[in-house]
């Protein structure tokens, strides 16, 4: 018997939790361990039992979802956690990310987005709802500029590339690639892969 994947709904609103039960309940490959509506109970189920999922709304009383997502991620690094919102604003993209979420979806998502971004997570990789994204470069205060091949490299890096496959996938020696490598690094304050993953599907150059 195959072992479906436990995701645990933390959403103030009780129409929005039924719904996204009903929505699990159809996805192939996931079942609802159950739904909370408030920052702590969120937070004591999750340390207590946690599921491999967590869709975690921003607003709810007693914590805000990125203060609970913040100390979830620290003592419970492992967990995957999707926000759930209909919040846009740029620096709570941004915010987000920085912790270490696997995603950052719309409530006005459709079914298919909420399996991709599920799946996504579980893979280890961000996703971002189109949606979120644009409001996210639009509202971005003074983005690093980066040029056309540091976008290619970052792209690359971001699908998982070594130097050797990018260098051979952009014409490069592995030498420019290192080095367009460090200026990314540099430009961007940004010192890991997932971290350099994640600005790159912020930015949208991955899907």
């Amino acid at each position: 018997m195959i072992e479906s994947t436990s995701v645990l709904v933390a959403d103030d609103q009780v129409l929005v939790r039924a719904g996204i039960e009903a929505l699990l309940a159809s996805l192939p490959g996931f079942h609802c361990v159950g739904s909370v509506g408030d920052g702590p109970a969120c937070l004591r189920i999750c340390l207590d039992q946690p599921p491999d999922v967590l869709l975690l709304d921003l607003s709810m009383p007693g914590s805000d979802g990125l203060e609970v997502a913040r100390e979830l991620r620290r003592r419970h690094p492992a967990l995957r956690i999707v926000i759930l919102t209909a919040r846009t604003d740029g620096s709570l993209v941004r915010q987000a990310l920085e912790l270490g979420v696997m995603g950052y979806v719309s409530k006005d998502f459709v079914l298919d987005e909420l399996s991709l971004a599920l799946r996504s997570a579980l893979a280890g990789r961000p996703y971002v709802s189109p949606d979120v994204a644009v409001a996210g470069l639009r509202d971005s205060p003074r983005e690093p500029s980066l040029s056309p091949r540091q976008r290619e490299v970052l792209s690359g890096i971001a699908r998982g590339r070594s130097n050797k496959d990018l260098a051979r996938e952009l014409g490069l020696s592995v030498k420019t690639v290192e080095y367009h490598r460090a200026e990314l690094i540099q430009r961007l304050d940004l010192h890991d892969v997932a971290s350099l993953t994640r600005y790159a599907v912020a930015q949208g150059l991955i899907d």
